[in-house]
């Protein structure tokens, strides 16, 4: 039996239709196929040693965010973008400084192995561990197996302990007053014992004190990308004496009298400050002239063109209360921020300031200390430790909980220039919640020989970092707002605000608001 087989007829309407639909699920598998090559197909360059970007991304042109913009200036910038091939042939004074406890073993070995990894296998600079109590011979032992070089120190009691003769009712009622108002670690005895000793004692230990340099690190810390220098080599060339790699606000309730204190000391000893101390501060001193209502009204702004328009904007409201007659509906929608102006002033209460000295406060940045990379000299001169003792006797150590970050940081803006100061971008870090890592510097990648696999993350345009394995997700840091304090401070053409005489440029701005509103122009529109 023969069986015919007739073939399926198609109109020429059907075949047109299906030849688009496999053209269309052509177009879009090339396309995810070209999206997405970089997790398909193999990756002929894993260390983008020969990537390049020939402009400036559009997406880097239009963002605001600084993680995305260059920071090269004369008076501080990386020391080396990218990868350098390690040539440890000199080495400085210099060590990694912890102070941890035996219980940490884990956080702490896993701070090591994350060290040893992205720098120290070049570098073999020796660990310094320290702790208020004996190293168990277990801790010790856990830790020769991942360093080369470690020694163990004891904090002497009388360096880790508060002063004997605070009475120790009140002192308890100090502290468990902060744990009741939920300050973070203000109840906590151990957590004020810390702090003091590392804004102080911590560098005339004996172990420490014999250093040039110290590197301090922490248990449970991470780091993101190789450093191939020697950044105690770089610092001591460039003529460094702090580096910092997080900038962030600290908690006004855990330091409300700190500033003070630090003021009344400068005053006291007849402090010129240098030039990092704007970082830290907020200054008023460059506005004069005014009435007592004009002061107020320029209260909390200390950007000399923002004093020029809440000048400008003042002019503009007392002229609609005043001036202007036949003040109607279209008036309110045409002018509606100078309204909205006039009601807040309505409704604003007054400025109180704790801490406010001098027309200067404190705006609250500090450095992270927990990344430190610094002289042992900056902190054991007499300059320094005078200060430290006068904030100690203060009591502020234990009667509010006052961190060594920003009592570091008060004492660099007092001592140092800020061209002695360096950032370093270029090192990826994480400590507990908060992550700085950058991207890779296009061009200047070289390819890691060690034992483990790495994939580094594709180079970016102002890109600093050598081989950078960025979290997949994180929030970055560097884009604080204290931050851009120092990208503003470090560039070449900043200048310091311009005395403002406030009588003679109220007097100004209202003669050209006058000459603008004769012309027919709006109330409202910015003439400054």
């Amino acid at each position: 039996m023969v069986h015919c087989f007739k073939l399926r007829q198609f109109s020429p309407q059907k075949l047109k239709r299906s030849n688009v639909f496999l053209l269309s699920a052509f177009t879009v598998f090339i396309i995810f196929i070209y999206i997405n090559s970089e997790l398909i197909l193999p990756n002929t360059d894993p260390f983008w040693l020969n990537y390049k970007i020939k402009k400036e991304p559009k997406y880097i042109k239009e963002s605001k965010l600084l993680s995305d913009s260059k920071l090269h200036t004369n008076i501080d910038s990386p020391f080396i973008y990218g990868c350098s091939t390690p040539n440890p042939q000199e080495k400085a004074n210099a060590a990694f400084v912890m102070l941890c406890r035996n219980s940490e073993v884990e956080k702490v070995v896993s701070s090591i192995r994350s060290m040893e990894r992205h720098f120290n296998q070049w570098f073999k600079y020796p660990w310094i561990f320290l702790n208020n109590e004996e190293f168990t011979l277990e801790f010790q032992n856990e830790i020769k197996k991942h360093t080369s070089d470690a020694k163990f120190g004891k904090i002497d009691m009388k360096d880790w302990d508060f002063n004997p003769d605070i009475d120790k009712d009140e002192f308890h009622e100090w502290i468990e007053s902060q744990g009741d108002r939920e300050i973070l670690y203000g109840n906590l005895k151990s957590y004020h014992k810390m702090c003091r000793f590392y804004a102080g004692q911590f560098f005339l230990h004996p172990l420490v004190t014999k250093l040039d340099w110290y590197w301090r690190v922490e248990p449970d810390v991470e780091f993101y990308c190789d450093l191939t220098y020697d950044p105690f080599l770089e610092m001591e060339k460039n003529g460094k004496k702090y580096g910092f790699n997080v900038m962030l606000a600290d908690l006004y309730y855990s330091i409300p009298g700190l500033f003070r204190y630090v003021s009344s000391y400068i005053k006291k000893n007849d402090i010129k400050v240098k030039s990092a101390w704007k970082l830290f501060t907020l200054n008023s001193n460059f506005i004069t002239g005014g009435s007592k209502q004009d002061r107020k009204n320029l209260d909390g702004i200390h950007d000399g063109h923002e004093i020029l328009y809440e000048i400008q904007d003042q002019l503009y409201v007392k002229k609609l209360i005043h001036e202007i007659k036949n003040k109607d509906e279209k008036m309110f929608k045409n002018n509606f921020q100078i309204f909205d102006k006039i009601f807040a002033i309505s409704k604003k209460m007054p400025n109180l300031y704790e801490d406010r000295i001098n027309n200067e406060d404190y705006n609250l940045c500090h450095f992270w200390s927990n990344f430190e990379i610094a002289r042992v000299d900056l902190f054991k001169s007499k300059e320094y430790q005078d200060f430290f003792k006068y904030l100690d006797e203060s009591g502020g150590f234990y009667k509010e909980r006052w961190g060594d970050a920003p009592v570091h940081s008060l004492a660099i803006g007092m001592l140092l220039d800020l061209n002695e100061i360096h950032y370093f971008r270029d090192i990826g870090y994480r400590h507990d919640v908060f992550s700085h890592c950058p991207s890779n510097a296009v061009g200047k990648q070289l390819p890691y020989t060690g034992d483990s696999f790495i994939r580094p993350d594709k180079p970016k345009f102002n890109g600093v970092g050598c081989r950078c394995q960025c979290p997949k997700t994180y929030d970055e840091i560097e884009n604080s707002d204290c931050m851009r304090k120092w990208e503003k401070f470090i560039q070449d053409d900043y200048r310091d605000n311009d005395v403002i005489d406030v009588d003679r440029w109220t007097k100004r701005i209202d003669r050209k608001i006058k000459h603008h509103l004769r012309a027919g122009g709006k109330v409202g529109d910015n003439l400054v």
